[in-house]
């Protein structure tokens, strides 16, 4: 059903995109090398830490970012539906890493962390809006440097941090190496948060963009 759902969310995105706004992007340098290295690992719990918790999250963080601010209707509710979508991703892949993390090794369980810790400084310190100062003929150094330290950037990092650091946590991945970099990070904070809560939220939201998107449909149609 996944596969299903990541089709669908394809084609919307492509709609909403080119015959909406007209505008896209290509893939984020960053984000493509992160998804590389998770599809390319023939071990499967490997592609689902990386794919169901740290690629979904960030997706979450995004979705999350345009679905509350975006202050269009429309992109509002798509990105609220996939979001729905997405929340039951998450919950699979939990469940089933929750499951088989007891039973790895002390070396396997250190090679999963080490591979969280990377990949999140790699997403809180990579991830930046080149393409987007590149396309307007800005200059992306210094831009990009501006961009990480901004209210926006700051709150894209915590709404990410928020979706990762508590299912890190409920699927047993909880070792000194983990704890010591979300310190660091100062993002321990969220380890408190309920993911089935956060999840089951996402649901909740979409409903309210379909009463909202009925109630404008009934309007117009008057």
């Amino acid at each position: 059903t996944q596969v299903m759902d990541e089709a669908r969310h394809v084609e919307a995105y492509k709609r909403l995109l080119h015959e909406k706004f007209e505008l896209a992007y290509p893939i984020n340098k960053a984000l493509q090398k992160l998804l590389e290295q998770t599809l390319t690992d023939r071990r499967w719990d490997m592609t689902y830490l990386g794919m169901q918790v740290l690629i979904e999250g960030l997706a979450l963080a995004a979705f999350q970012s345009i679905r509350d601010k975006s202050g269009n209707t429309l992109a509002g509710a798509v990105n609220a539906y996939v979001m729905q979508d997405e929340a039951r991703h998450v919950s699979f892949g939990r469940l089933a890493l929750r499951d088989y993390y007891p039973h790895l090794s002390d070396a396997e369980r250190d090679e999963r962390e080490e591979f969280v810790v990377e990949a999140l400084y790699f997403m809180r310190d990579r991830f930046n809006q080149s393409e987007v100062w590149e396309r307007l003929g800005l200059p992306t150094k210094v831009l990009d440097d501006i961009h990480y330290n901004s209210k926006q950037m700051n709150s894209f990092r915590g709404r990410l941090f928020s979706r990762v650091v508590p299912t890190v946590k409920d699927i047993g991945l909880w070792g000194s190496r983990v704890r010591k970099a979300f310190a660091e990070m100062g993002v321990m904070d969220y380890a408190k948060v309920d993911v089935v809560e956060q999840l089951a939220n996402d649901g909740k939201v979409a409903e309210e963009f379909d009463k909202k998107m009925f109630v404008e449909r009934s309007i117009a149609a008057e």
